[in-house]
Parts: structure tokens; sequence; C-alpha cells
């Protein structure tokens, strides 16, 4: 689906985030290195390792535009879980797919972009892969 107003093309975007053959491992630290400035507060990462952490990401969960999306990247079978959001409490979950839980975050993102240019710039940089 692409916004007439800007031109973004949310289709060719999840595409693009997910075409590294569904390796979630680096999807997830490309989203976290370009949103993280952004999100501030609202991105959970945990890693691998007590006392010295590792590069490896365990989940990861950000609240956005009244929404919880919760990527749990342990075990086999990696799940992606989006939340409904009420006064801060989750209370509906939607277990989905890593193209749909992309997209559905490109969307809240676009959504706050339209308000904010710091997420302007940052799924900007996003998309089109530069800092």
């Amino acid at each position: 689906m692409t916004d007439p107003a800007n031109g973004f093309d949310l289709d060719l975007a999840v595409s693009s985030i997910t075409a590294d053959g569904g390796d979630n491992q680096i999807m997830m630290r490309v989203l976290i290195e370009r949103l993280a400035p952004v999100l501030a507060d609202r991105l959970r990462v945990e890693r691998e390792g007590r006392l010295r952490k590792s590069n490896v990401i365990k989940s990861v969960a950000i609240r956005l535009q009244g929404a919880e999306l919760v990527a749990d990247l342990q075990g086999i079978a990696p799940s992606f879980v989006i939340g409904r959001l009420s006064a801060g409490i989750r209370i509906k979950n939607d277990q989905v797919d890593a193209a749909t839980w992309i997209r559905t975050l490109l969307s809240a993102l676009q959504a706050e972009a339209d308000h904010n240019a710091a997420t302007r710039q940052s799924l900007e940089s996003l998309m089109i892969g530069r800092a």
C-alpha cells in the first residue's frame, strides 16, 4: 500500500526488511539500531547472557500507537505477538507472522511520522538504509 502523500510503499518496506531469508536476528538488529533513538523507553530489548550481554537478541517489545508488539526470538520457532493496549494494559494478544508484525510496526511508525519529524527521519533511514 503506497501513501500518495509521501510515496511510502508499505509492502515494499516489509519485503525489504524481511528479505534476508527469515534471519530474525538480523532483522531485529536493524530495527533496533534505527528505531532506538526515536522509541527510547517504548522499546525494550532482552539479550542473551546474564553478566555479559551478547549480541543475540532474545526478545523485543515495542509500545506504539495503542499496541505492544513483542517478538520472542528464543528457540527454534520465533513468535510474534501484537497486543492491544487499554490504559497501558495489554488486553488482547494476536499471534502473527513476521511480515504482519513488521507491517503493523511500520504502519504505526508511519502514523506517528505524520506528526513527528524524528520518527519520520528514522523511518526513512530504515527504508533507505542510511543513518
